[in-house]
């Protein structure tokens, strides 16, 4: 094509009932615009120079607040950049759930960018949402060519003919549009204009992949800052009251941090000034009001915005969507969604995908999610349920949840001793899910929220014998990651459950469980109380393993109270129950805490052959955890005896068995007892610098070792200073 000749214009349509060939001519008309001739001419030529007419001017509202947004209009401001100085279509479609402020970021852009569109703007509402159904794209376009100056005779009657002819009127332009509440690329296709520096905003609460072949980049929007949905709040009500500021974050945070929560919440905080806002913080900290309290102007309904996603849903996604409701927590896998569902993996995904796409679901780091007002709503739908689907539905989930659970806490320890009925299972399909301990100890870390709060459910609704085997499949995780605070508050649940019950051996299970969390956190009177009762229960069940189990809990607590010789009588006794019942695993546990109460008691020599036994078989099966932390005492008696080159060898394979095992608290030990070995041979900047590598793990796994080495620090700080060099005690 010749410089300054112009492109091809898309075709007007034939006129209805011909069967003429479609013909078309381009020119310049005097006045600057485009010429056009319409197929073969019948009774008359129809011209119109479009320049000549008004520029459309139908500029969006602005919101009177914007923020939090500075992201999106970014990329919106360089979507307009780029489309005036490459005179090509820009399309960005601005997705997320109803309510997130996709209208207020397109609005407050373009109406602040309209000067930048010397060819005007135009704006649709496609009311995809709306009860009355989507806006039909062929009224939209009629308005349109009338905005661009088309008389009523000049617009043909069918969709595809006003397509073509607005694409014709808008070539060579550069125009701003906003096609706002799509509900499918269906419905957008049609709007957008021909070649030329225009920008198209397109929102909609739906991803809509077909637009990627026009082009599109796609900007999802989520709730507000913390910060900023505050101002927001704050900014919304203004001057009309002064108790704000107390509860402004309080209100947002209830509020979720969705803009049109946030508008509702504003506009009865203003409608009742004399109200405390502490009243409406109480009334939206109830799950069951929250929902009616954010949704009594309908213009503001948070209700309101939500239903019209959700009844747009195909049946079974709706369905699906009100079962999720009853996932007690924060997040959920696809897997959670086919058990709720009594679906494959694969039909489930399919309506995974149709909640996504009606932004109803999010995807966060691989894992689903509800906003927690969406969450709120699907719970209330899902009253619509029988009480018998609904139980069959968590029946489903907390059985299929149990099972992998586990499985996965077998994977990470086959060895030990196990109550649960489920182990026998996860033992005869070994491999089974998982192919090492690793994946299984990631499985767990990643489901752990959904762990707890099924355990929590489990308590609440009746299902005492899920609740409390629940517990038992977080051993592994608990003892290796040390996650204190949950591994308190579900075994708490899981010992209620176990009373529940009735079950002693259920019971002693979950004593001497959290008897080993009080010991971790270095309380033993708490974990003695635990053992004794432990052991009566196990005594009363006739349970030998258990018993042992109890006896060496009540050892180590001994060990903690600084009485290693009561300690030792403590693990003899419970070395008989092990060896009787040939539990090999307990032996060695044994034999390892019979060295500790050895050492302790300044016997070191007599601790090492302890030791030996305990790490030959810790070492044929593979359990590098306890490598660790039977090394790490070896190398301390070692250090007693003077044998630095002896207990350097055990804390260098014990620092990477701890790390091949993931035990965070070991490898900090084994740093911490390198520490002072380091110091103990005159490396002082090497003690230092291995002290403060295991100070910083301490800290981050909430370790009660932490204060003891913060201490132990100074004084080394001290004693540099003054000249001197004490390696001080091992953390243990």
């Amino acid at each position: 094509m010749a410089p300054g000749s112009d492109p091809a214009v898309p075709d007007h349509p034939r006129p209805t009932g011909s069967s003429a060939p479609l013909h078309l001519n381009a020119a310049t008309a005097v006045g600057g615009g485009r010429v056009l001739q319409a197929g073969t001419v019948h009774g008359g030529v129809h011209l119109y120079a479009a320049q000549t007419r008004d520029l459309p001017r139908h500029r969006p509202s602005a919101p009177g607040v914007l923020v939090d947004r500075a992201e999106e209009t970014a990329l919106l401001r360089a979507d307009a950049e780029a489309a005036r100085s490459l005179r090509t279509p820009r399309l960005r479609v601005l997705t997320g759930t109803g309510g997130v402020g996709k209208t207020a970021v397109a609005a407050a852009f373009l109406s602040a960018a309209a000067e930048d569109f010397p060819d005007g703007c135009l704006v649709a509402d496609l009311a995809g949402f709306a009860p009355s159904g989507p806006a039909d794209p062929a009224g939209v376009l009629d308005s349109f060519l009338r905005a661009l100056g088309l008389r009523p005779a000049e617009i043909p009657a069918d969709l595809a003919g006003r397509a073509r002819l607005f694409q014709a009127c808008t070539h060579g332009r550069s125009m701003a549009l906003l096609l706002d509440n799509a509900a499918g690329a269906a419905q957008v296709v049609p709007l957008l204009p021909g070649e030329g520096g225009h920008l198209v905003v397109v929102t909609t609460r739906l991803h809509l992949p077909a637009l990627l072949a026009r082009g599109a980049r796609f900007t999802p929007l989520g709730p507000l800052e913390p910060d900023d949905a505050a101002g927001l709040l704050e900014s919304l009500v203004g001057g009309h009251r002064g108790d704000l500021a107390g509860s402004a974050r309080g209100i947002a945070e209830l509020c979720g941090n969705l803009p049109l929560a946030l508008c509702a919440a504003a506009g009865r905080l203003v409608l009742r000034p004399e109200r405390p806002a502490e009243l409406m913080l109480e009334e939206l900290g109830s799950e069951r009001r929250r929902l009616s309290a954010l949704s009594r102007d309908a213009e503001v309904s948070v209700r309101i915005a939500l239903d019209a996603s959700y009844l747009g849903l195909p049946p079974s996604a709706a369905r699906l969507y009100r079962l999720l409701g009853l996932h007690p927590g924060p997040d959920f896998t696809a897997e959670d969604a086919a058990l709720l569902a009594g679906a494959d993996r694969y039909g489930a995904e399919e309506d995974v995908e149709r909640l996504v796409a009606a932004s109803l679901l999010e995807e966060r780091g691989g894992r689903l999610a509800f906003h927690d007002l969406v969450r709120l709503h699907a719970r209330q739908r899902c009253a619509e349920e029988s009480p018998q689907e609904r139980r069959a539905a968590l029946d489903r989930l907390v059985g299929g949840v149990l099972r992998t659970a586990v499985e996965a806490d077998f994977a990470v320890n086959p060895h030990r001793w196990h109550l649960g009925p489920g182990y026998a299972e996860a033992a005869r399909r070994r491999p089974g899910r998982f192919a090492g301990r690793d994946a299984a100890l990631e499985w767990l870390e990643a489901e752990l929220a959904t762990l707890e709060s099924l355990v929590g459910l489990c308590a609440q609704s009746g299902r005492n014998e899920q609740a409390w085997q629940l517990c038992e499949a977080l051993w592994g995780v608990f003892t290796l990651h040390k996650h204190y605070d949950a591994w308190f508050r579900t075994h708490r649940a899981g010992l209620a459950a176990a009373e529940a019950l009735g079950e002693p051996a259920a019971q002693g299970r979950m004593r001497n469980a959290l008897a080993a969390a009080h010991l971790n956190r270095r309380d033993a009177e708490a974990a003695i109380g635990h053992y004794r009762a432990a052991l009566e229960l196990w005594r009363g069940a006739g349970h030998g393993p258990g018993e042992a189990a109890a006896l060496e809990g009540l050892g180590v607590a001994e060990l903690v109270r600084g009485d290693p010789e009561a300690a030792a009588a403590r693990f003899g006794q419970a070395l008989e129950l092990a060896e009787g019942a040939g539990e090999e695993r307990a032996v060695a546990l044994l034999h390892r805490h019979l060295g500790e109460a050895l050492s302790d008691a300044g016997r070191p020599a007599e601790a090492a052959p302890h030791f030996r036994r305990a790490l030959v078989f810790f070492d044929r099966i593979g359990d590098r955890y306890m490598v660790a932390r039977t090394l790490v005492r070896a190398a301390a008696a070692h250090l007693e005896e003077g044998e630095a080159d002896a207990a350097a060898a055990d804390l260098e394979e014990a620092l990477r068995a701890a790390r091949q095992a993931g035990a965070d608290l070991e490898e900090a030990r084994v740093l911490d007892l390198t520490a002072r070995l380091e110091r103990v041979l005159g490396r002082r900047r090497e003690a230092r610098e291995v002290l403060l590598d295991a100070l910083a793990i301490y800290r981050r796994i909430g370790a009660v070792e932490a204060e003891a080495l913060e201490r132990c620090l100074a004084e080394w700080d001290r004693e540099d200073a003054a000249g001197g060099g004490g390696a001080g005690r091992p953390a243990r």
